[in-house]
């Protein structure tokens, strides 16, 4: 069993909880968007990602 995690699989995961009806066009579109920002994050340092967090904390982003 491959417990990798990987950018698809977090779009892929977020995706499915997420209770949005998309077309299928639409699910695609948003997979590979997440899936691009998923890849960006995971290649942080622990310092930047902990400035991403601060940052849209303080937009209100949660």
């Amino acid at each position: 069993m491959n417990t990798d995690i990987t950018p698809t699989t977090l779009a892929f995961e977020y995706l499915r909880r997420e209770e949005e009806n998309l077309t299928p066009a639409q699910y695609l579109i948003r997979f590979k968007q997440l899936k691009l920002e998923f890849a960006d994050l995971m290649e942080l340092t622990s310092l930047e990602l902990r400035e991403e967090i601060s940052h849209a904390y303080r937009l209100g982003i949660h």
